[in-house]
């Protein structure tokens, strides 16, 4: 249940009653991206960037990347683990890490071979992409996602178009002219 409200703080860009939600729920791991549960303070960390709080964020990332890299660890070949610890990168600025991770989630599980996980994973990488700046490689994949048959539709990775309109998660696309474009089209 904190999690569902936490996103519905972040939906209507009420980022301190995010924060709010996450400082009075007693749990320490909720249920947010696929592959099991991550700790609270990945959410925490979304939220300081989200409130433009660098350095709350970067606190809070270092304390949730040492679960994120065990899963990993556990698990090499759960690409879901690899685009979890990608976008957890990526929200950190590690650029080049968290393009690793999100390409090699993408090869793990590619579409060609798995049409629903395959998707998702492209989606992760869209998401780190649109994070890191790497805007021609987010939008490239944004629009060969909103022609695939069945929408990537999930709570932390959405490509649908009132997903792109609306959520957080695709803010540092929305100044991109194409990304307007796409935005306009649908």
């Amino acid at each position: 249940m904190t999690s569902v409200r936490w996103e519905s703080a972040m939906l209507q860009r009420d980022f301190a009653a995010a924060a709010d939600v996450l400082a009075k729920s007693q749990t320490t791991e909720l249920s947010y991206l696929s592959g099991g549960l991550q700790p609270k303070s990945f959410l925490a960390g979304i939220t300081a960037v989200a409130r433009g709080d660098r350095a709350a964020a970067a606190q809070e990332f270092a304390a949730a990347a040492p679960a994120f890299e065990k899963a990993v660890q556990e698990a090499a070949d759960a690409a879901e683990r690899h685009a979890n610890l990608g976008l957890l990168y990526a929200f950190m600025g590690k650029r080049e890490e968290a393009l690793r991770e999100g390409r090699l989630a993408v090869e793990l599980k590619p579409l060609a071979k798995d049409a629903t996980d395959g998707a998702i994973m492209l989606c992760y990488l869209a998401l780190i992409s649109a994070r890191v700046g790497e805007n021609d490689q987010a939008i490239e994949l944004i629009e060969r996602l909103l022609q695939t048959p069945g929408a990537v539709d999930s709570v932390a990775y959405s490509i649908t178009p009132n997903d792109l309109r609306f959520r957080w998660e695709w803010d540092p696309l929305r100044s991109d002219p194409r990304f307007q474009k796409i935005l306009a089209q649908r």
